[in-house]
């Protein structure tokens, strides 16, 4: 009695973190493209390459500005044997912005308790980095651009200010950004390699909180996209010079087929990354391994000729962001069609156990023209157990989407006379997450997001 009860117990702690998982994981990924990230190293020299077709390699970025007695010119990064010397111009720069203002009731407000920073406009100043160059901007427009209803939209990227916050104590409290047109639909921030510590961004949406650390990664470009509706922070710079450019977000004609193939997305900086690490370090989640499943919030052409082809390059939006997220901590992923339930199709009782098993596609393929027939005395079951598919248990982080479904195959069907019918099947996203054994034996080689 006492052995079951132990049993027991352990497998009722086991479905309730499993429950609290799953549901976390589709809180986060509702709205988890609300901010994204990433990191591009620059080029030490003009020959250097990477072998890594999905890294970017950007050129060290050069500032130009007005001085009282010149145009005066800043390369960064800084050059190591260099530094040194070359930090007066960092200190020249800054001593030729102007203290920054923020909006507030309609106008341009200056005051140093609520913002600290300094600015140059666009008139003031000329670079040669190029977000479009850098990838970033194709990111971001698979990343956040799906959230709104036009399925061709891409991203037009305006250069609106240089900042700097600079120690001691430059800083922005929290506030929301007012847009500058209707078209604008949130904000770039690049950081640029020059030493410094503290200034984190702290981006809020909901009840979520994203937080971008820039400190410490003066060989890197750095930055950060959000929507305009999100609260956002600099927390104090503590040393050095943090120096940034600010870019006004604005919807236009375009694609991007980039998910599983950019190295400028940074997975760990998106706010569903930790909350799933955290999940797989747990013995109580998932101790034996299993499927968790994430129907495509998109509609993708998934039963056509090519599609296997073009997956998971296409995906976006949340979809785009879970893909990323666990295959940034190693999780093997599976994008294959469920086809709907046979329950939907049919009025007779079915067992419990079936119920609560999916066809999984073996494959994404076009969709199957059969011969399967299925009259009035026979089983549905017989039906769909011919079409390519495997009975499975899968734990899903959300339910289909209305209007994403495609036919899958067809068959017929006997009524009164012989007729055609279909079956459909919504995409989706499987993650296989392997037992905690073997969780325990690759976590090792996982890295924490940079401190």
């Amino acid at each position: 009695m006492s052995d079951y009860s132990t049993d027991s117990d352990a497998t009722s702690v086991a479905s309730s973190v499993l429950e609290e998982v799953t549901q976390v994981l589709f809180e986060h990924l509702r709205n988890s493209t609300y901010a994204c990230g990433g990191t591009i190293k620059t080029r030490q020299s003009a020959s250097e390459t990477t072998d890594d077709q999905a890294a970017v390699l950007a050129d060290p970025v050069t500032i130009r500005w007005d001085s009282a007695k010149s145009i005066e010119k800043l390369t960064l990064p800084l050059s190591k044997e260099k530094a040194a010397r070359k930090q007066s111009s960092v200190t020249r720069l800054a001593a030729g912005t102007q203290p920054a203002s923020f909006g507030f009731q309609g106008r341009d407000v200056i005051d140093e308790s609520y913002r600290k920073a300094s600015k140059l406009d666009t008139s003031a100043f000329s670079t040669n980095f190029c977000p479009y160059e850098a990838g970033i901007i194709d990111v971001i427009a698979q990343a956040l651009l799906p959230k709104f209803p036009y399925s061709s939209q891409g991203i037009f990227a305006e250069l609106y200010k240089l900042n700097i916050y600079q120690a001691p104590s430059g800083f922005f409290r929290a506030h929301v950004d007012t847009p500058r047109s209707e078209l604008q639909f949130g904000s770039l921030v690049v950081c640029l390699p020059c030493d410094h510590q503290g200034g984190q961004l702290i981006v809020r949406h909901q009840d979520q909180e994203t937080r971008f650390d820039w400190s410490g990664h003066a060989q890197n470009i750095q930055w950060a996209a959000f929507y305009s509706d999100c609260e956002h922070e600099v927390l104090e710079v503590t040393s050095g010079h943090r120096v940034t450019l600010t870019y006004n977000l604005y919807m236009r004609r375009g694609l991007g087929e980039l998910a599983g193939h950019s190295e400028v997305l940074d997975a760990q900086q998106l706010s569903v990354f930790k909350e799933l690490k955290d999940a797989l370090a747990s013995h109580d989640f998932m101790a034996k391994g299993g499927l968790i499943g994430k129907y495509c919030d998109h509609a993708y052409a998934h039963t056509t000729t090519d599609a296997a082809t073009k997956f998971p390059s296409i995906l976006k939006g949340a979809d785009m962001v879970a893909y990323e997220v666990f295959r940034s901590l190693g999780i093997k992923i599976l994008i294959r069609p469920i086809a709907e339930h046979v329950s939907q199709y049919e009025n007779y009782d079915i067992s419990a156990k079936l119920r609560r098993r999916d066809f999984v596609g073996n494959a994404i393929t076009e969709c199957i023209e059969t011969g399967m027939e299925w009259g009035e005395c026979e089983n549905g079951y017989d039906v769909w157990n011919q079409y390519p598919s495997t009975l499975q248990k899968v734990h899903w982080i959300n339910a289909p989407t209305p209007g994403t479904e495609d036919i899958q195959f067809s068959y017929t069907r006997y009524g009164n006379q012989a007729e055609a019918a279909f079956a459909y099947s919504h995409c989706a996203l499987l993650f296989v997450i392997p037992p905690f054994e073997t969780r325990v034996k690759i976590a090792p080689k996982q890295t924490d997001a940079p401190a």
